[in-house]
């Protein structure tokens, strides 16, 4: 299994699912930008703050695919932007597909 991150700048909507700390946020959908994608997660910068522990859900249409992924926010840093990490829900309907973009063809 490779953990390899690869910089990919694309704009992204998220759907929240669950903010806890902010439940204003829940059921709204806010503009996102990549930074960086792994088999396990993501990187992405808003103009929002999203709070840890935020579950969200996301489409990511690519050429070929389709992807329905869920993660979590597990850390958030302010750098101009927001920015936070994503951990990717294992149970999330594509994921499986989502890992074998990132493993090694043998």
């Amino acid at each position: 299994m490779r953990l390899d991150r690869i910089e990919r700048e694309e704009s992204v909507l998220v759907d929240v699912i669950n903010c806890v700390n902010q439940p204003d946020l829940n059921d709204t959908s806010i503009m996102c930008q990549t930074i960086d994608v792994s088999e396990l997660g993501m990187q992405v910068s808003s103009e929002l703050d999203l709070p840890v522990n935020t579950r969200l859900g996301r489409r990511l249409d690519t050429e070929t695919s389709l992807y329905r992924l869920e993660s979590e926010v597990r850390w958030a840093r302010e750098d101009g932007q927001f920015c936070v990490g994503l951990l990717l829900d294992k149970e999330s309907p594509d994921f499986i597909s989502w890992t074998k973009m990132f493993q090694l063809d043998f």
